[in-house]
């Protein structure tokens, strides 16, 4: 009987037990329950975060940076990869290895690495650290061979030029900050044409374990850049720079610029400048030379600029092959002397006189007579003061003082005259000119023949950008510019027989905050040929050089150049494209 009774009590108990135990464990789980749906959501989303990324990441598929060429196919601009390098040392087995191999290869000390990956107070280590932001190809495939366990490589796209500094200040460069996404093209054609090239990356999520990184790897689809053809001719180029670097040497000059167009499309063929920039070398002196001078330095163009003058006069039809006036050979006019080139007085020179003899006083004249209300109209139809709207990164606008300008004065004004209290760029004064050469249209500039788009090609038709002056108004300068060339008063050292050229020399002083230096110039010389059926302009400038006349110094160098150029470009003597079309051929068969 008394069995049976502390059975009966045991059960009791055990039962009791057993409902308490129950009970508790409900309350936990509600208590559990209860933490987890009432948890700060910021903090619970970092909690997963961190959860995640132990076993995960989120990375950015770079495209492929469209390549850049030439007219004929020559590669410009190309890819080739950099590389991040980092480790997440808790999938690392072997982290004494790691350190002591991988220190010489991202330039840090075996302590240095080992330090970083390590875990912290709470024995808890890092997800990921990053060892290098940048190394070079050939570093990245050596630490990929390693095959080191928790190592990540992750490619960064770069640029290589196969032309060098031939090209560089026409391309530009590609470059960057340690973060892939900071990484564009500066200046040039890299630059304005930084989103075309760049095409489209997208951001995916990759494994941290390599064996399941290896069997879920399947290709990211992203959207390649598009492939530029250039309207720049390699061959050209380099015609361009060897003469102007030889120029340099035997001028004694401190720079300059060569720049070769087709006036009839607005094509540049070639720009050559000195100093060049070597697009491997991120110095800061090297990268003070990555912009183009053709279209970033701004300079008075002296008597160059007598031809948009002499344009300006004829179509405004105040001034005609009949005008004359009386050259006293200096005057003064608003506070300072006027003077020709060689302080003497011509007679009574007619209008062609005036800018075959090169007189400042008769373009001072003709500008006084057509008055500046006349005048800053038509010289902003020349694009004077204005972009030309070029297609590459970095062009600067000129400097056209209008009235109103604080600077502005009528002895000034007089000055513009021939080219001198205005500032062009290279690339201005030649499109200037080629509204000359071209019927009075000038087309607009541009640098890019064709975007390749997989197996789209798209062209860029040539279209003009001013009309300026008449096709009559661009005759009759035309002809004046011949006769500069082949007048024999003339002081131009310049004979090229066989074709007709159209040109005119420049000689112009260096401003300064003190007034103008008398101990240089910029001398420069700007034509274009056939003369009455141009294919090719051509604009000479050097800097400083030691013979200061332009007539001297820049004639010279144009001559040279068009010597090679029309070897080149295969345009044949007067003669012989005079008989092919009279043959009813056609004398330039080749594109230009």
């Amino acid at each position: 009987m008394a069995h049976n009774v502390l059975d009966d009590t045991l059960n009791r108990r055990l039962t009791l037990l057993s409902v308490m135990l129950v009970a508790i464990s409900g309350i936990l789980l509600a208590r559990l329950l209860s933490f987890q749906f009432r948890m700060n959501p910021e903090t619970k989303q970092r909690l997963e975060d961190r959860a995640e990324s132990r076993y995960s990441q989120t990375v950015e598929v770079q495209p492929n940076r469209g390549q850049i060429y030439d007219r004929n196919g020559h590669l410009l601009a190309t890819n080739t990869f950099e590389y991040q390098i980092g480790i997440s040392p808790n999938i690392s087995t072997d982290r004494q290895r790691a350190a002591r191999e991988l220190a010489p290869l991202v330039d840090k000390t075996e302590e240095e690495i080992y330090h970083l990956i390590q875990p912290d107070e709470n024995g808890i280590f890092p997800d990921w650290v990053l060892l290098a932001p940048v190394v070079d190809f050939e570093t990245g495939q050596r630490i990929k061979d390693m095959a080191i366990e928790g190592i990540t490589i992750a490619p960064l796209p770069t640029r290589i030029y196969p032309q060098g500094a031939l090209t560089a200040q026409i391309v530009g460069f590609f470059a960057g900050a340690e973060d892939t996404k900071e990484r564009r093209g500066y200046w040039g054609v890299e630059g304005y044409y930084q989103l075309l090239l760049a095409g489209q990356s997208k951001r995916v999520t990759k494994s941290n374990i390599p064996v399941l990184e290896d069997s879920t790897n399947t290709a990211v689809s992203v959207r390649d850049g598009i492939d530029l053809v250039l309207t720049i001719d390699r061959d050209l180029q380099y015609l361009a720079q060897e003469v102007l670097n030889n120029a340099i040497v035997e001028q004694g000059a401190e720079g300059g610029t060569i720049l070769i167009m087709n006036p009839r499309t607005g094509e540049i063929l070639a720009i050559a400048n000195y100093p060049t920039f070597d697009p491997a070398d991120f110095s800061a002196e090297g990268l003070e030379l990555a912009r183009n001078q053709a279209i970033s330095e701004v300079y008075e163009p002296g008597s160059v600029f007598k031809v948009v003058t002499m344009a300006i006069a004829l179509e405004a039809g105040k001034h005609d092959l009949n005008w004359s006036y009386y050259d006293p050979g200096c005057f003064e006019e608003g506070g300072v002397a006027i003077c020709n080139w060689d302080r003497s007085s011509h007679g009574n020179p007619t209008f062609a006189q005036v800018f075959i003899q090169s007189l400042n006083t008769g373009t001072a004249t003709i500008f006084k007579e057509m008055g500046p209300y006349t005048v800053y109209p038509l010289l902003r139809e020349f694009g004077i003061g204005s972009p030309t709207g070029i297609d590459l990164e970095g062009e600067e606008a000129g400097i056209l003082v209008e009235m109103g300008d604080p600077n502005w004065s009528e002895a000034q004004f007089l000055n513009t005259s021939y080219g001198q209290g205005v500032s062009v760029t290279a690339l201005q004064m030649l499109c200037a000119t080629n509204a000359i050469a071209n019927d009075g249209l000038i087309m607009q500039p541009h640098i890019v023949k064709a975007r390749i788009d997989g197996s789209e090609i798209s062209e860029t038709r040539p279209s003009a950008s001013y009309r300026p002056i008449s096709e009559e108004t661009a005759h009759i300068a035309r002809d004046i510019m011949i006769q500069v060339l082949t007048d024999p008063g003339t002081e131009d050292e310049f004979d090229f027989p066989g074709y007709t050229v159209a040109g005119k020399t420049g000689t112009a002083q260096i401003p300064t905050p003190y007034g103008y230096d008398p101990s240089g110039s910029i001398a420069s010389f700007v034509g274009f040929l056939p003369a009455d059926d141009p294919v090719v302009s051509v604009l000479v400038k050097l800097d400083r050089p030691t013979g200061y006349w332009g007539s001297k110094t820049a004639a010279p160098v144009f001559q040279q150049v068009l010597e090679r150029l029309v070897v080149l470009m295969e345009i044949p003597t007067d003669n012989m494209r005079y008989q092919l079309i009279a043959q009813g051929g056609d004398p330039f068969n080749r594109e230009y």
